[in-house]
């Protein structure tokens, strides 16, 4: 097909398609059909389909007939839309980088099976159960924890927590689906998987173990020993600014790219995965495709926190009080960037309460 996007020929994007699309665009050159579904991704949603999935999506580039495909999973009434997305092209979709350089397409194929489980909860549990499942990995946004703010203790009396206490076969909460296969695991003598939060979330790991842990404690105290003992739960670092799709980005992704997508990702060209390597079961190598494995994740925390996101709203406030509605405009000013570097060598030397204050004092004493 002729890549000149003036044709107006729009494609439906699915497997059959996508050597007919632009040579623009690059798609997968691997065999989806070859890829083991390793990692089982509750919540599929923009961030994961821009992150986790794309670096993956490199991997199976670089090592194709892989063991760690991923088997995408959703919970929530909600996700009916993105079933019906995913199941429609073969869950495939679009991935567009957006930076003043132009804009970059690609095809990411590393989700090759997709389960929503209102339609068929067994059908998630027995694959969390299965031996091939080595990884779990979540986006389920901060509320998806159940953990009480302030204290941090385990909201034990949330409806969704005592519904899956009650109906430990039949679960609709995330816990409810990670203990019932779980369990299956330790009777059948199967090592358990590995869960990793990929949530935005300071000690991400630590909070996903604390709560899944006790979980299964107040189902099964055996149970929740065998967890406490046998899972691991690495803390993880993610980046990566990702909006939620708009009918704009569809539209766009149609006549920029000719591509008929139901559900593409929109995102900056930056991202950044920092992991421990803290694993029960194996894991890719991700370290061949620029994810940075570590001992301690705290460190890359905090310089995220006191760095990238203290001066993301410095920049925030100082555009809006400008008058600007995009970052990339914030950016060209050259005053906001000035402002903005005083800020991050000020940020260095304190916490992000008094990194903030250095900020606003460095603006009205320049």
């Amino acid at each position: 097909m002729n890549s000149n996007i003036s044709t107006g020929s729009v494609i439906k994007l699915n497997e059959a398609s996508l050597s007919h699309l632009g040579d623009n665009i690059r798609v997968p050159n691997y065999d989806r059909h070859q890829i083991t579904n390793g990692i089982v991704h509750i919540g599929v949603g923009g961030f994961h389909r821009a992150h986790q999935a794309l670096y993956l999506d490199n991997y199976f580039h670089q090592n194709p007939g892989s063991q760690w495909g991923i088997c995408g999973v959703g919970l929530l009434e909600f996700d009916k839309r993105m079933r019906d997305a995913l199941e429609s092209q073969d869950c495939l979709y679009t991935l567009v980088e957006k930076s003043p350089a132009g804009d970059r397409a690609r095809v990411i194929g590393a989700i090759t099976k997709y389960l929503f489980a209102p339609d068929n909860r067994q059908a998630v549990i027995d694959t969390l159960a299965d031996p091939k499942c080595r990884i779990v990995t979540l986006t389920i946004t901060e509320g998806g924890y159940y953990y009480i703010e302030g204290s941090g203790e385990f909201d034990a009396n949330h409806p969704t927590i005592q519904y899956d206490l009650q109906h430990p076969n039949e679960p609709i909460g995330v816990y409810g689906f990670l203990t019932a296969a779980l369990n299956r695991r330790r009777q059948q003598g199967i090592a358990p998987f590995t869960v990793l939060s990929c949530d935005n979330l300071q000690g991400n790991g630590n909070i996903a173990r604390k709560m899944l842990t006790a979980f299964a404690q107040m189902q099964n105290p055996e149970l929740g020993h065998w967890v406490a003992e046998q899972v691991a739960f690495p803390n993880c670092m993610v980046d990566r600014i990702t909006p939620a799709t708009t009918p704009a980005d569809i539209k766009m992704v149609a006549e920029q790219f000719n591509i008929d997508d139901a559900f593409p990702v929109v995102a900056e060209p930056f991202l950044q995965w920092v992991v421990e390597d803290n694993f029960s079961a194996g894991r890719p190598d991700w370290e061949s495709v620029g994810v940075q494995m570590t001992s301690d994740v705290h460190p890359y925390e905090m310089m995220k926190i006191r760095l990238l996101n203290a001066s993301h709203l410095l920049i925030g406030y100082l555009g809006s009080l400008a008058g600007y509605t995009y970052v990339y405009e914030v950016m060209a000013d050259p005053l906001i960037r000035q402002a903005d570097a005083r800020g991050l060598a000020n940020a260095t030397l304190s916490g992000i309460k008094n990194a903030k204050l250095r900020f606003v004092y460095s603006i009205f004493n320049s």
